[in-house]
C-alpha cells in the first residue's frame, strides 16, 4: 500500500514539475518511477519518449559536426590513407540508381537498388501496420492527425515538438525512406570523390534505432 501511495505522489510531483517547467526535477522523478518498477502513465510515457528523441537529436548534431571535421581533414590530406574508389562499383551505382549529372551541382536519380532497399521498405510497412493495429481506429485517426500537424513543421523550417506518440511513425511514412536514400547516395558521392579514409567508423543513432525496430517485426 505504501508503494502505491509513493508512486502516486511521484506521478503528481512529476506532473507539477512539468507544469512549472522544472525539467531537471521531472527527469529525476521519471528515473525514480522507472527504478520503482511502477507502470508509466500516458504523460510519463510521452515525457520519456520526448527525452529519447531529444537525446537522438543531440547525438545526430554531434555526428554531423564530427563528420564535417573529418571531411575537412580528409580534403587537406593527400596521402595513402585515402580510400580509392572502385570504378566497377561506381558504374554499378550509377546504373541501378540511373544517376544523371545535369551539371556540377545537379544530380538526378530515377531508380533505386531494389536488392538493398526492398527488404527495408517491406519491414517498415509491417512495423507500422503492427503499431497501428494496437490503437483503436477512432483514436488512431486523431493521433495521426495530431502527429501529422506536428511533423509538418518541417515544411516551414521548424523542428517538430515530438509531443505526440505517433510523430515518429508519421516521420517514418513521410520522410524516413527518402532520407535514407539521400544519405546512401551522399555517402556514395563522398566515396566516389575519394574523400573517405581507408578506416572509417560511421554511427547514426537514429537510423540504428529505426533499423533495430524494423528487424524486430
Amino acid at each position: 500500500m505504501n508503494n502505491i501511495i509513493v508512486n502516486w505522489w511521484r506521478s503528481q510531483q512529476l506532473k507539477l514539475s512539468l507544469k512549472r517547467g522544472d525539467i531537471r526535477r521531472a527527469v529525476q522523478l521519471l528515473q525514480e518511477i522507472q527504478k520503482s518498477g511502477a507502470r508509466f502513465s500516458w504523460l510519463e510515457k510521452l515525457f520519456r519518449d520526448k527525452l529519447q528523441l531529444e537525446r537522438y537529436s543531440q547525438e545526430y548534431k554531434r555526428q554531423t559536426e564530427t563528420l564535417s571535421n573529418q571531411l575537412t581533414e580528409a580534403s587537406q590530406q593527400q596521402d595513402n590513407l585515402i580510400l580509392i574508389p572502385d570504378e566497377e562499383f561506381v558504374k554499378y551505382i550509377y546504373k541501378v540508381f540511373n544517376l544523371i549529372e545535369h551539371d556540377e551541382s545537379r544530380l538526378q536519380s530515377t531508380s533505386i537498388d531494389e536488392r538493398i532497399f526492398d527488404d527495408l521498405e517491406s519491414n517498415l510497412v509491417e512495423y507500422l501496420k503492427e503499431e497501428f493495429s494496437k490503437i483503436p481506429e477512432k483514436k488512431l485517426f486523431i493521433k495521426l492527425e495530431d502527429a501529422l500537424e506536428d511533423i509538418n513543421n518541417l515544411k516551414i523550417g521548424q523542428d517538430p515538438d515530438y509531443r505526440f506518440s505517433l510523430t515518429p511513425h508519421v516521420y517514418f511514412m513521410k520522410y524516413f525512406l527518402e532520407n535514407v536514400y539521400c544519405i546512401y547516395l551522399a555517402w556514395f558521392l563522398i566515396y566516389q570523390d575519394a574523400l573517405l579514409p581507408n578506416k572509417v567508423n560511421i554511427l547514426d543513432i537514429a537510423l540504428q534505432q529505426a533499423q533495430e525496430q524494423l528487424l524486430m517485426v
